[in-house]
C-alpha cells in the first residue's frame, strides 16, 4: 500500500531584510513618479523639485546601506567573514 505523500508545495519563509528593501524601493519609485509629475506639470519646479529629489536620493542611500549592513551581519553571524 502506498503512503500518502506529504505536500511539497510549501511557501518559503519571507525574508525581513528583503521585505524592508522592497518597501523602501517602492517608496522611492512613488517619489520618483511624483518628481516626474511635478517636473512636467508645475512651473515652480526648482522650489518643489530639489527637496524631493534630495529626499529620494537619501532614501536610496539608506535602503542600500541597510541592505549591505544586513548582509554583513548575516555573514558575521554565520561565521563566513574570512
Amino acid at each position: 500500500m502506498l503512503r500518502p505523500r506529504t505536500p511539497q508545495h510549501t511557501l518559503p519563509q519571507p525574508d525581513p531584510l528583503v521585505a524592508v528593501a522592497v518597501f523602501g524601493l517602492s517608496v522611492i519609485a512613488v517619489g520618483l513618479f511624483i518628481a516626474a509629475v511635478l517636473a512636467v506639470y508645475t512651473y515652480a519646479t526648482p522650489d518643489v523639485e530639489l527637496p524631493l529629489v534630495v529626499a529620494i536620493v537619501l532614501a536610496f542611500v539608506v535602503v542600500a546601506l541597510g541592505f549591505v549592513a544586513g548582509q554583513a551581519v548575516r555573514r558575521v553571524r554565520a561565521g563566513r567573514y574570512r
